[in-house]
This record gives C-alpha cells, structure tokens and sequence, in this order.
C-alpha cells in the first residue's frame, strides 16, 4: 500500500488529474447546490413541514433538475479537462456520453434517491444528507470515470 501512494505521489499526470477531478467536482457540487437550492426555494420548501409528502416531492425535484444539469456540465468538464479525452461522435464519443450517464444514473439512484431518501426519513437534515450524499457520490464517479468512461489503453498511460 506504501508503494502504490509512493508511486501515486511521484506520478505528476496522476497527481494533474485526480487535483482536476476534485476541482471540478467541487464546481459540479456546487453546480448541483445551487439548482437544488434555488429550486426547492422558488417551489416553497422553507414553508413546508419536514417529513410530509410534499416536502419529499420538492426535495426530490431539486435533486433530480441539480442531478441532469451538473451531470452534463461535469462530463463536459472532465472530458476535457481532466480525462483529456479527444473522442468525437464519431470517434467513440457518444459511448464516452452514454457511459457516462449510465455510471450518473447509478450514483443518482443509489446515493441521490436511495440513501438520500433513507436517510431524510430518519430524520436527517435534508443539508446534511446532501452533502454526505456529495461526499459518496464524487469518489464513486471518479472510479466510474477514470476506470469505464474515459479509461485509456496502456499504451496512452
């Protein structure tokens, strides 16, 4: 385990990408917050009682409009700038896109609605729960990205 966090830490493209990775996750979050926020606050969740129907259904709405715009702002960032994929449509580049949304979809349904529902019905802030759901889900996608999306052949490592 020593060599390999050795061996990471003296590989400068390793380094590049996994510091892109999280600079641009942290803007895909932030992306992610910021629709969340404004929408739930434009539908009335502050006036909502915590735990009833239609809390959940505006909660939900936030995460599922966050999750389509920061999923498409973070493929096209990390396709450029982290991955340095220079795949076209015709090239493999609609298979990058579709992958890349098939890993999102996981992450949404495990952690955005699965855990994040759970855990609001055990009384967890709907913050809190966010941004542990944000924690999870970034480490996720990256394995997804790095290993299925944008995986490279050897020879290009």
């Amino acid at each position: 385990m020593l060599e390999k966090i050795k061996s990471l830490l003296g590989d400068k493209k390793k380094l590049r990408e996994i510091f892109l990775y999280l600079v641009f996750g942290v803007l895909t979050t932030a992306v992610n917050w910021i629709v969340y926020l404004a929408v739930t606050s434009l539908m009335g969740l502050p006036a909502e009682t915590e735990g009833t129907a239609r809390y959940a259904l505006i909660v939900n709405i936030g995460q599922i409009l966050g999750w389509i715009l920061s999923v498409l702002f973070a493929f096209f960032t990390n396709k450029k700038f982290v991955f340095e994929s220079t795949a076209t449509a015709r090239t493999g580049g609609v298979k990058e896109f579709l992958l890349f949304v098939s890993a999102r979809v996981v992450s949404l349904v495990i952690f955005d609605l699965a855990l994040f529902n759970l855990l609001l019905l055990f009384g967890l802030n709907d913050k809190w729960d966010k941004l542990l759901m944000n924690v999870l889900v970034i480490i996720f996608n990256y394995v997804a990205s790095r290993f299925v999306v944008f995986k490279k052949k050897k020879s290009e490592n």
